[in-house]
Formats: structure tokens, C-alpha cells, sequence
């Protein structure tokens, strides 16, 4: 008996990783986990199988019309479980960020509470349950990835474990291996089919390939095509993408010609294998038919799932999905929000690229050496079918739907890990096959459990409470209470000066005065110049986590935002934040109070906002005036001339920290000192006020002289300067050249007949 020590260490390993992504991944966090469990759900409870309605909101969701073989198996392994009455607890988070890759808040689709710790017990247990059935799968795949390389490679000693670890370690393999996901069932059949194939291919050449475990007798003609037939329908009857293997099939029978001499064997194989997929299935598409109309149920399923496409793609389109459907094939995760660094996507395509490389300069020495493309063996046809026949299928899937899904390209994932360990050993002499197979295995183990590390995991922690000792001591004492029930105890920035590329970090520290039954919904929005809006988020606290509904009465919770600034956002200003409680339907605000007072809404300053560069722009008169507060003015800009209105941009620099906020006058005066006009207000609308001022920093002070002057007959002239709103009293100025201005005004402009 051969010895599989390096697989059964293998099979460990992703065992263990697998085990890891399960306990880093939330009940129902995983891709369409929640809808795959809801059809579980629904034959464990006795009420059969689902019936899809489109327009009806079920648990099933777009997932009732699948085929049915691997949820009859969940619902038996899980029949025994109560999980009835806790379905309830996981609600549907509202803000959750699903199909948007990156985001850092409300990463979760459901509402987590302390009923998925162990010991588990309802929901949580049975969907732990199906996932180690799923990972029991993944092993049978791993395995077969293992058997499938040393087939199609049996000169290649080295390369099984390789191409097994492709698949072992495939983050994105681990994840949906992983998961409640009848991928897992199909991936596992279609490989089984797609490795006897292989081997049948191969029985004309060395039967040594058969392995000790498999009975040879199943592999004979009388009985593989039977065997066949039963696989191919138990897959169908698993999922539809296992259609993808009828090609494959009907390529293997037309090379079955080559030993048969006569089209009629090749008709009768083919006759039983779709007699066995008739039995199977039958009944389900009958079933398809007379609910939806339809055999396969794909048209409703579509419709449910809401991503069909009303007009064919255009060339941007699918580039769009060939990125998404690249990146999913390696590794988004949850609710096809969370992706991991850059590194590994660059890790990933040097490996592939590499790979490829490889597999090219391969084909280019067999064909200089003599072996053209009609002498491929029958094994290679198959296996490259099967990968052609995906990839085609995956197009498809890409001009009918917006959702790219590369995961759906994993079904043939053996002979895919097969050809990329094949291509990587191409490069090497056989003396070093040995020490790169080692060396990316452990690369692979690493980078799954990285994966999980540092993703993953991070993305659903859920903050910790704090005590009153450990609140950090640049925390800005608040006191706000919302109904009574929730007290902002305070909060701190990270950065108080930040520019519009930039974004707000900001924790708050929540006390729940009482026990909530409700999940109150929180309103974040950032105002900037004018009081508009350049940041906001709508959310559960915690970033969706911490749903007041589990907050433990007098408990301190740390909550920590990133909101990034809009791009158009007006700079330099004041940021003020505004903070509201809502019910559960965002219908009625809850009532704010600050002690013993109750206030209309709770806003508070947060910081500065800069330009990105704050020398984009100069003046185009220069200036250079000076003031006793330590300003200087270094010239102005007119942007808009007009008969009734003069709009112009002041330019101030602060030549040292400024203590109070003054206020900026400009006056259109005639020619014998009377103010005919006047604009006087704070810089930059009062969204930038003096004490705001960085030494150093460039200010741009926008204004709008209105004036009912119809014709500057005589001479006018626009003087702007400084003074304490308090008192009154202007600020000393002087020019450039030290001579003080009269009144301690700046003249900037004259208008009129003999200034034109």
C-alpha cells in the first residue's frame, strides 16, 4: 500500500484552517449563508421544500429554487436541534455594507449576540454543524486535487501535494469550505467525476495509477459509465453549475470512439449515463416546471436575486467584472465586503503570472521538440475542457448578471491547482522540485492564516467595554443623554486638523443608563463651510456590532468611526458633528439633554479641515499689509466683476497663534469716505475663525460685495481690514513699507471713470 503521509498531514492542516475561518466568521456572515440555511430550515422543519415568490421577503431568499441534495443532507444532520425560537435574535442588519468591498463599517448583515458563544446551541449550533459538514467536503476536494495532479501528471512526484495545497489553501476555497454553501457539495462531485474521467482516459496506458482506495472493478467499462451517470445526477441534483460537466462528459465519450471503432458504444454509454441523470432529476425539473414554469428555476432565482441585466454589457462593464471576478476567485469575504491588502492580490497575481509562464515555456519546448498539439493525451483534453467549459460558463453568468462571482470558476478547481503547480515545477530542474514545493506550501498556509488574522477576524470584533480609569485622557467630557436611556460620556479625535483627502476618526464612549429592548439607530453627519455636509454615516453603534439591545446597563463602550471627507468639501472651515438616536423605523429622533436642559440637537467641533495643498492658489495682486494681531494680508483675488456684485478671494496669513476671533470688514466707500456698501462678517463665513489660524497657515476668505450702485460715475474704491467684534475697534494696519493706512483700512481696489 502507498503512503499518503504528506496528504494526511495536508488534510490536517486544512482542517485546522478551515476550523479558523469558521470561528473568525459570524453565524450567517458567510456568502448567502443565511438564504442556504433558511432552505435547510424550511425541509427540517417538516414544511418541504421552499417555493420561491418573487416580491416575497422569506429566509431563503433567491436560494428556493436551488437543487435540493445538499440541503435533504443539512436538514438531517441538523433535525435533531432547536433552533427555532432563536432564528428570531439574528435581524437583518439595516446599514449592512453588502457588495461593497472595502468598507470598514457595517461589515455585518446580522445582528450577533452572545448566543453564538459556546456552548453553542440553536441557530448557531446548527449552522456550525452544516459548515463541518462543508469542511468535510473541502477535504474530499483537497484530496482529490491531490489524486487528480498525480493522474495528469504521473511523472511529476512533487506535484500532488502542490496542487492540492493550491486547493487547500485557496483563501477563498477555505472560506466557502467553510460555510453553509452548496458549493461545497458540487465542488467535491464534479471533482469525483472529473478524477474518474481522468483515470478511465488512463487505463489504456498504466492502470498503476488507480489508487489502493478506489476498486478497480468500479473503473470497468460495464460499470464506470453507470457510476458516471449516478455522479453526474447526484451533482445536477446538488447544483446547476454541475451542467458545466456535460461537455466535459461528451468529450470523454467522443475519445471513447478511439477504442471502440463504432459510434454505437459511445451512444449507449452516453444513453445510460442521461438515463441515470433522468432518474435522479426528473423529478425535480417536473417539479421546476410546473411551479416556475420553467425547468432549471433559473429565471425566478434571477429575478429574486435583483443583478439581471436590462441591456448587454459594454467593454467597461467587463473589465468591471473581470476585476471583481478575479478578486473573488481568490479571496472577498462576508458579504463580498472584505478584502484583504494589496499584497496579496500582488502575491496571488505573481504566482499566477509565474505559473502561466511556466505552462507556456512547457508547451514551447514539447512542440520544438517535436510533439504537436494532436498528440496531447486524452487526460489533458478533459481536464482542459472542464476549465474551458468553466470559464465559458462564467462569461455567460457575466453578460446576463451584474454580480461577479469568481468562486463559481472553483468547481474546477483540481485541475486548475494541477496546471499551476505543473507550471511553477516547469521552471525548475527536478532537483529543485522538491524545496519550491515546500516553499509554497508554507507560503500558501501562511497566507490563508493571514487571511483570517488579519480580516477576517478584525472585522467583527466587537468592541470591549472600558472602565472610567482606562477612558484616555484627551477624552472631551460630554454628558449628553439620549431618552434618558443612552449617555454620550464623551469623546476624542485623533487628528484635529485633517485635509479633504482625509478622514474624521472619532470614539465615542456610550453608558447605557438602562436595559433597551430596542436597537436604536445612530446618525452621524460632519458639517463643514456653509453647514453642509461632507461626512455622515447611519448605523448600529459599533459599526453595526454593538446594537443597543445587548448594551449591559452602566457599561462603558468604546466606538470608533472613520468617516471619510467628500472630495468637493469647502476648505478651510470648522468641523462641527452631529450626533442622533432614532427608533427602530428612523421615524422619531430621540430627545437630547444636557443635564438638567433639554436641547433641540447635539452638535460638536471636531476640527479643522485644510485644502489638500494650501498654495493651490496665490494671489493675483499681491499685498503684504500687516496687522498689530499678527496677520498679514498677502493679497486678494477678484473672481467676479459684475454691475450690482463684487465677488473676491482675501489671502491671510497668520504670522503667530491668534487668542480671540476677529471679525473681516469690507467696505466700498465713494470718494469722500461715505460707506456706499459693506460686507462684514467673520473669515470664511465663521466656519474659519482667527483662532483656527495655524501660524503659518494660508487662509482663503471668500466674499460677496453686493452694492445698488448702477455705474461707477465717480471714483469707489473696496477697503477691507480687521476688528474685535467685542469692542469694536479696528486692528492697526500698515502697509508693506510700514506706512499706516488710513483708518487702518486696506485699500484693494478703486473702481470708477478715472480708475478704468
Amino acid at each position: 500500500m502507498k503512503s499518503y503521509t504528506s496528504l494526511h498531514l495536508l488534510l490536517i492542516l486544512f482542517i485546522g484552517v478551515a476550523f479558523a475561518f469558521d470561528q473568525s466568521t459570524p453565524t450567517f456572515e458567510a456568502s448567502d449563508e443565511a438564504w442556504h440555511y433558511g432552505v435547510v430550515r424550511e425541509i427540517a422543519s417538516g414544511r418541504g421544500l421552499p417555493v420561491q415568490r418573487v416580491g416575497e421577503l422569506t429566509t431563503y431568499r433567491q436560494e428556493g429554487s436551488q437543487p435540493p441534495l445538499y440541503y435533504f443532507v443539512g436538514a438531517a444532520l441538523v433535525s435533531w436541534i432547536d433552533n427555532y425560537d432563536s432564528l428570531s435574535r439574528y435581524a437583518y442588519n439595516p446599514f449592512g455594507q453588502v457588495g461593497v468591498p472595502g468598507t470598514t463599517q457595517n461589515v455585518n448583515m446580522f445582528r450577533h449576540t452572545n448566543l453564538e458563544e459556546i456552548p453553542l446551541v440553536g441557530v448557531a449550533l446548527a449552522v456550525h454543524v452544516i459548515r463541518w459538514f462543508s469542511i468535510l467536503l473541502g477535504c474530499g476536494t483537497v484530496a482529490l486535487s491531490f489524486f487528480v495532479a498525480k493522474a495528469l501528471f504521473p511523472e511529476k512526484g512533487r506535484l500532488p501535494i502542490l496542487a492540492a495545497s493550491f486547493t487547500a489553501f485557496n483563501p477563498m476555497f477555505v472560506f466557502i469550505s467553510a460555510s453553509v454553501n452548496n458549493d461545497n457539495g458540487v465542488w467535491f462531485l464534479a471533482s469525483l467525476i472529473i478524477y474518474i474521467l481522468i483515470l478511465t482516459v488512463n487505463l489504456e496506458d498504466d492502470v498503476s495509477l488507480i489508487p489502493s482506495w478506489l476498486p478497480r472493478k468500479l473503473l470497468q467499462r460495464q460499470y464506470v459509465t453507470w457510476l458516471l451517470g449516478v455522479l453526474l445526477g447526484l451533482a445536477i441534483l446538488t447544483k446547476l453549475s454541475a451542467l458545466l460537466l456535460i461537455p466535459v462528459i461528451s468529450t470523454y465519450l467522443i475519445w471513447r470512439t478511439k477504442y471502440y471503432g463504432s459510434w454505437y458504444q459511445v451512444f449507449r454509454e452516453g444513453s445510460i449515463i442521461a438515463f441515470c441523470v433522468f432518474v435522479l432529476t426528473s423529478w425535480w425539473f417536473y417539479r421546476n416546471w410546473i411551479i416556475y414554469g420553467e425547468l432549471l428555476g433559473t429565471a425566478t432565482m434571477a429575478e429574486m436575486y435583483g443583478f439581471v441585466r436590462t441591456v448587454p454589457p459594454t467593454w467597461d462593464d467587463l473589465i468591471l467584472e473581470w476585476r471583481g471576478w478575479w478578486y473573488s476567485l481568490w479571496g472577498i469575504f462576508g458579504a463580498f465586503n472584505i478584502m484583504p491588502g494589496k499584497w496579496f492580490f500582488a502575491t496571488i497575481n505573481g504566482l499566477v503570472m509565474i505559473a502561466v509562464s511556466g505552462g507556456i515555456a512547457s508547451i514551447v519546448r514539447r512542440y520544438s521538440s517535436g510533439v504537436h498539439i494532436h498528440q496531447i493525451h486524452a487526460r489533458h483534453v478533459v481536464a482542459v475542457t472542464f476549465i474551458l467549459t468553466t470559464l465559458i460558463g462564467n462569461v455567460y453568468w457575466s453578460f446576463n448578471q451584474h454580480a461577479a462571482q469568481g468562486r463559481l470558476a472553483i468547481i474546477s478547481v483540481t485541475v486548475l491547482s494541477t496546471y499551476l503547480g505543473a507550471g511553477m515545477f516547469s521552471l525548475v530542474g527536478e532537483h529543485l522540485e522538491k524545496l519550491l514545493s515546500n516553499v509554497l506550501v508554507m507560503m500558501l498556509l501562511i497566507m490563508s492564516l493571514l487571511i483570517v488574522n488579519l480580516y477576517i477576524s478584525p472585522s467583527y470584533k466587537v468592541p470591549e467595554y472600558v472602565t472610567q480609569e482606562e477612558i484616555p485622557s484627551d477624552m472631551i467630557v460630554s454628558g449628553a443623554a439620549f431618552n434618558h436611556e443612552i449617555e454620550l460620556v464623551g469623546y476624542s479625535v485623533l487628528n484635529h486638523t485633517i485635509t479633504v483627502e482625509d478622514s474624521v476618526q472619532i470614539t465615542f464612549y456610550w453608558r447605557g443608563k438602562s436595559s433597551m429592548d430596542i436597537d436604536y439607530n445612530l446618525a452621524i453627519n460632519v458639517y463643514g463651510n456653509g453647514m453642509k455636509n461632507i461626512a455622515k454615516i447611519d448605523t448600529w453603534p459599533g459599526g453595526g456590532l454593538l446594537p443597543t439591545g445587548e448594551w449591559e446597563p452602566g457599561v462603558i463602550y468604546p466606538d470608533t468611526y472613520v468617516l471619510p471627507i467628500v472630495g468637493l468639501a469647502e476648505a478651510p472651515t470648522i468641523m462641527r458633528m452631529g450626533l442622533s438616536f432614532w427608533d427602530d423605523d428612523f421615524t422619531n429622533p430621540l430627545p437630547i439633554s444636557l443635564g438638567d436642559m433639554q436641547i433641540e440637537s447635539l452638535m460638536i467641533d471636531i476640527g479643522r479641515l485644510m485644502p489638500t495643498d494650501a498654495i493651490n492658489e496665490n494671489p493675483k495682486v499681491e499685498d503684504g499689509s500687516v496687522f498689530d494681531s499678527g496677520i498679514k494680508l498677502l493679497g486678494y483675488t477678484i473672481s467676479q466683476y459684475e454691475a450690482s456684485e463684487i465677488a473676491f478671494t482675501l489671502y491671510w496669513q497668520a504670522e503667530r497663534k491668534i487668542d480671540n476671533d476677529l471679525t473681516v470688514f469690507v467696505h466700498l466707500i465713494d470718494s469722500v469716505g461715505n460707506i456706499v456698501a459693506q460686507a462684514d462678517g467673520p473669515p470664511a463665513n465663521g466656519y474659519w475663525p482667527t483662532s483656527a489660524w495655524e501660524p503659518g497657515m494660508l487662509v482663503f476668505d471668500y466674499h460677496n460685495l453686493v452694492h445698488d450702485i448702477n455705474s461707477f460715475r465717480e471714483t469707489h474704491t473696496i477697503v477691507v481690514g480687521l476688528y474685535d467684534p467685542a469692542s469694536g475697534v479696528r486692528v492697526p494696519a500698515y502697509s508693506s513699507t510700514g506706512v499706516e493706512w488710513n483708518n487702518w483700512a486696506v485699500p484693494i481696489r478703486t473702481i470708477g471713470v478715472s480708475a478704468q
